[in-house]
């Protein structure tokens, strides 16, 4: 039978101590007070020598386990394109740090908690948007001493959260669309019930102001995918109904060519659209939508890295949320307006 790997023998190959194995397989504070190439070399070795960590005897002597437990209505969400993004790179990011990840069910909190009280866990993620439920979730991290990160919308209290941002990523295509020349920018949003909501919003306005355009009332909808109003909008006189929307979604976007499509209007010479999220939609469109690709593996990641305790290079905002940044996906649904010589 093969000898089981000790520390020891990985200390003796990564040619440092075996307390600074111990430190680096258990993510002890201590080693962050290590090179990162130390710490390299010490995972390499281990992996190489194929050291198996015995997580139930660590638990038993340290009184904790290297679990994550991540909470949210995932019957809900399992078909939700971001969400099962974001648990992606929470899973890939627990695994390459020896963590395991245990879910627990939002709808039955005080339960889950317990739960995880009774599991020795002591780092939570909460997918939660609903702002009740994120209140609760706080008032019981704090009880119990848990060590707590949001996903998605705002922070609660010293809790933090990491969001895309959601103003920045709005206001960047307000200026998009206004280098290729539109002037006449709508707004397709949603009821404003999540601050992501409200933030896109604020985006357009603010991205309207940088590019000194005019805001008209009637170019904005606040109703999401509601093909009527959209085509109330388009009905209005050609030298007055907008030449492009940016929307709260690619969905939305999709919704806008539809109803310009059935309206007879040509697209995007007639319309022009920018969505948010980069999915099958954008890219199954007649016209493939320009979006923001929002980088949720990355977001997963960070979720981790914040939980474990590490300091990223972002710093929180006024909101006490860590926010990421979107990328800008250039496809076909925007129309050169100055080039065209059209500003009709």
């Amino acid at each position: 039978m093969n000898r089981k790997v000790t520390i020891c023998d990985i200390a003796r190959a990564a040619g440092v101590s075996a307390c600074s194995v111990s430190w680096v397989l258990r993510n002890h504070p201590r080693s962050k007070g290590l090179n990162e190439n130390t710490k390299q070399r010490i995972l390499e070795a281990a992996s190489h020598l194929g050291y198996v960590q015995n997580l139930l005897a660590a638990a038993t002597r340290t009184g904790q386990v290297n679990t994550i437990a991540l909470i949210g209505n995932f019957l809900k969400i399992q078909s939700f394109h971001p969400s099962s993004q974001i648990i992606a790179g929470i899973m890939t990011e627990s695994s390459a740090r020896h963590f395991g990840v245990k879910i627990f069910d939002e709808n039955t909190l005080e339960l889950s908690f317990r739960q995880i009280a009774e599991n020795r866990i002591d780092k939570v993620i909460s997918l939660s948007v609903d702002p009740l439920l994120r209140e609760k979730t706080a008032i019981l991290a704090e009880m119990l001493g848990t060590r707590l990160i949001f996903c998605y919308e705002h922070g609660n209290g010293k809790y933090p959260a990491v969001n895309t941002d959601n103003r920045e990523m709005s206001a960047k295509g307000v200026h998009y669309l206004a280098r290729h020349g539109h002037t006449r920018i709508g707004l397709l949003c949603v009821p404003h019930l999540t601050f992501h909501a409200k933030d896109r919003h604020a985006g357009y306005l603010q991205g309207m102001e940088e590019c000194n355009l005019k805001v008209d009332p009637a170019w904005v909808s606040c109703s999401g995918e509601d093909e009527k109003k959209i085509q109330s909008i388009l009905s209005l006189p050609k030298r007055r109904r907008p030449t492009a929307f940016m929307a709260h979604s690619d969905l939305i976007a999709a919704c806008a060519q539809r109803a310009a499509w059935k309206m007879g209007l040509r697209i995007p010479e007639e319309l022009s659209v920018i969505g948010i999220g980069d999915t099958e939609v954008a890219r199954g469109a007649i016209v493939p939508i320009t979006t923001f690709r929002e980088g949720y593996p990355a977001t997963g990641k960070m979720l981790v890295r914040l939980v474990l305790g590490e300091k990223p290079e972002l710093v929180p905002d006024e909101y006490n949320v860590y926010r990421t940044h979107a990328e800008l996906i250039e496809r076909e649904s925007v129309f050169p307006i100055k080039k065209a010589g059209d500003t009709a």
